[in-house]
């Protein structure tokens, strides 16, 4: 039988989401990263894309409710087709996430920046490391805030493995597979030579697909980029230095920018209907509750 109070607390939760979602289209820049002309239905404007947390494909996500790497999918391919969007700035605090899910976003918003010819700038809050990275690469211009991290270019898999603590406890393990390579990653074993020989020809295929995108999106050469591309991290000034970002600037600065791109003037009206902070709920609780650690499946991940 449900308690009252669970559905009493279930309600005041409701509501509470409820008056972020309409209190976020009257609120200003100042507060919110929305400016003053923000509004869900503009005639012409600014759509602005959250990139934050862990980059990936969640576990649980619907059409009805994308959350995760979907939610931003679904947000890109909205404004795909709304030509109403005159600029698109992506706002993001990532550490990075999975390849999977990096490369789609990349793609994404290329095919946004190729198909709908509109300036697409990238803003870097207080990490866009490797896998966001690699997403804001597909923007035509990358701000991050001068003390910003930014880069940790570079691919990592690996796995926890307990066997020594197995054999010293007699724990047993019994594994019938249909291949030589089907348990690759198994924390109940030692990875042989040629399973580690197998992995690092991933990590090295991964390596180059991220960093061909990456000279071809800064139009640097194969060095200049090798150097940059061992998984350091950099500040944004240092960042600038090494062309890896084009402006040191935060949320306001991009905003004038690609208002003064478009024509929209220094405070264009932004569309607020792609940033959802409904979804921004649903999100924050979909990476709390929804993901599930498996220490036998090998994730491999950009960061």
């Amino acid at each position: 039988m449900i308690k009252r109070e669970s559905i009493f607390g279930s309600v005041i939760i409701l509501l509470f989401v409820l008056s972020l979602f309409f209190s976020g289209n009257n609120t200003t820049k100042e507060s919110t990263g929305f400016n003053k002309s923000s509004t869900l239905f503009s005639k012409k404007g600014i759509a602005i894309v959250d990139i934050y947390g862990p980059i990936s494909f969640p576990q649980y996500s619907t059409n009805f409710i994308p959350a995760g790497a979907n939610l931003t999918l679904s947000q890109l391919a909205q404004i795909r087709q709304d030509k109403h969007v005159k600029g698109l700035i992506l706002r993001i605090n990532s550490p990075g996430g999975t390849v999977g899910a990096s490369q789609e976003i990349y793609h994404a918003i290329k095919r946004i920046k190729e198909e709908n010819n509109i300036p697409i700038v990238a803003q870097i809050g207080d990490v866009g490391a490797s896998g966001a990275y690699y997403a804001a690469l597909g923007a035509d211009t990358i701000f991050a805030n001068p003390g910003s991290l930014v880069g940790s270019i570079g691919v990592i898999i690996g796995n926890v493995s307990i066997d020594e603590f197995a054999q010293k406890y007699g724990l047993d393990y019994n594994v019938y597979k249909s291949g030589a390579y089907k348990d690759i990653l198994s924390m109940w074993r030692e990875s042989s030579s040629q399973e580690k020989k197998l992995l690092q020809n991933l990590v090295d295929n991964v390596f180059e697909q991220f960093q061909a995108d990456f000279i071809d999106s800064r139009k640097i050469s194969k060095k200049d980029a090798q150097d940059v591309s061992q998984g350091q991290i950099y500040t944004g000034l240092q960042a600038l230095e090494l062309n890896l970002i084009d402006k040191v600037g935060g949320y306001e600065d991009a905003l004038t920018y690609i208002g003064e791109l478009t024509g929209l003037g220094e405070n264009p009206p932004v569309i607020n209907k792609y940033n959802n902070p409904l979804m921004d709920v649903v999100n924050v609780l979909n990476n709390s509750f929804g993901s599930r650690f498996n220490l036998n499946q090998p994730n491999v991940q950009l960061r």
